[in-house]
């Protein structure tokens, strides 16, 4: 399945276990998370996920987005 995050516009695309971003980045979904090819954690909080490293939540933003810091 292919989705667009309403906050950043990027594309992804998702099975149930791999998501894989526009921007290259890949997550392998392992319980309640989801972990990135860069050791990123998105965990899920409520009805929402939370970058465990960027604090993004996708209450407001897209958690799964690649950090700018890197």
């Amino acid at each position: 399945m292919i989705k667009v995050d309403k906050f950043s516009g990027q594309t992804y695309f998702e099975t149930d276990h791999h998501k894989i971003g526009s921007h290259g980045n890949t997550f392998s979904k392992m319980e309640d998370s989801w972990v990135s090819n860069k050791g990123e954690v998105i965990q899920k909080q409520g009805k929402a996920w939370l970058n465990t490293k960027t604090g993004v939540s996708s209450d407001w933003g897209d958690p799964f987005q690649e950090d700018e810091d890197e």
